[in-house]
């Protein structure tokens, strides 16, 4: 068990980048609204999987229904602009700012709980920063340059986006339990993001079934469900703060697979950027 924390935990970061991936090599032309419909449509499948195999309850929503439906509606945005950002960017780009998302959990904490970072808190939001600067070549103009990229900017929305996922997942999992929280969630995004992809873009979704997007849609799927249920499974060997931060490595993994499989150019720089934001991810998860 003293091991098995930290290879689960890898082992989600991998599947996480593997997601980036699989949609740049593979998922371009698939609408960023079809893969948030068929990524939760496997989520749902898994975690029903999960109750008929364990046996375990399930508990209704109750008071989370609202908690629910908000997470929803911000993990479809999140999802579409990360699919968005990969399949039309670099994911050696996306991966490092995508890693910034810890650090949209210090605004919604302060709000909600009146706290502020600790001093190992603020060293990761610097080191944060540093990596995000970093990314862009340093220069204030190289700076502005990379937040003018589509990718980059996606990027940054889908981590804003998860910051504030996180604080209603926190919430709704306490009164309902994971298991539940996420069968529910998971399955009222599919619904919400299944109606409005029927009704913006019908002819991509009916394509969806086609044999070469359909082992896309469920291979990226599959990778998801995999990353989360060993995170999940990670998270009862060690605490949150430990198995979020190794997961944060998905960053640097990203950027490896960047510039071997579509030759992103940048490495060793985009690559000491990765570094940088994953220590600020660590520095702001252990103070939790």
């Amino acid at each position: 068990a003293d091991l098995s924390w930290f290879v689960l935990s890898l082992g989600a970061a991998v599947t996480q980048a593997a997601q980036l991936a699989v949609v740049k090599g593979r998922g371009r032309a698939i609408p960023p609204l079809v893969i948030v419909v068929w990524t939760q449509m496997v989520a749902v499948a898994a975690w029903l999987v999960f109750f008929v195999v364990s046996g375990q309850p399930f508990v209704r929503p109750g008071p989370a229904w609202p908690a629910i439906v908000g997470s929803a509606i911000l993990v479809i945005g999140m999802n579409a602009l990360l699919a968005r950002a990969s399949a039309r960017g670099d994911i050696s780009i996306v991966g490092p700012v995508f890693a910034l998302s810890p650090v949209f959990t210090v605004i919604p904490d302060a709000v909600l709980s009146r706290t502020l970072p600790s001093p190992l808190g603020w060293l990761g939001l610097a080191l944060s920063v540093s990596g995000t600067v970093s990314l862009s070549g340093g220069a204030a103009g190289r700076l502005r340059t990379l937040l003018g990229r589509r990718d980059a900017l996606d990027a940054l929305g889908a981590a804003i986006l998860l910051g504030l996922v996180a604080a209603v997942d926190r919430w709704a999992a306490l009164v309902m339990g994971p298991s539940s929280y996420l069968l529910c969630s998971h399955g009222t995004t599919a619904l919400l993001s299944g109606l409005v992809a029927a009704a913006v873009v019908p002819r991509d979704l009916a394509a969806s079934v086609r044999p070469r997007n359909l082992v896309t849609l469920i291979g990226h799927g599959l990778l998801g469900a995999a990353g989360t249920a060993m995170q999940t499974t990670a998270l009862t060997f060690a605490p949150a703060a430990y198995v979020n931060a190794v997961r944060r490595m998905s960053a640097v993994i990203a950027v490896v697979l960047g510039a071997t499989l579509f030759r992103e150019p940048d490495l060793p720089r985009r690559l000491a950027a990765a570094l940088l934001a994953l220590a600020g991810a660590t520095c702001l998860l252990l103070t939790t």
